[in-house]
């Protein structure tokens, strides 16, 4: 039960570090090379600025699912029972 939080984490981390890395190197280290005109298919500064505020909040997200998943399992293991 524990791993499915941890692994949430860690995709968290992975989305943020994509999201804080230069999105026009990976454009242009991943994408590239499938269009026979480059230049004329890179996105512009605000498809950049648009997919580094995407990964960045779905990182977000991720880690508030797993704080969520943990105080389930902490809820779950106590019986369910309120203070």
């Amino acid at each position: 039960m524990v791993g499915f939080g941890i692994f949430m984490l860690v995709i968290a981390l992975w989305l943020g570090g994509m999201g804080l890395t230069d999105q026009r190197a990976l454009w242009w280290r991943f994408q590239a090379r499938r269009f026979s005109d480059p230049e004329a298919n890179e996105p512009s500064e605000a498809g950049y600025r648009a997919r580094r505020v995407l990964l960045l909040t779905m990182a977000l997200v991720m880690v508030v699912m797993a704080v969520w998943w943990f105080t389930g399992i902490d809820y779950i293991q106590s019986g369910g029972l309120e203070d």
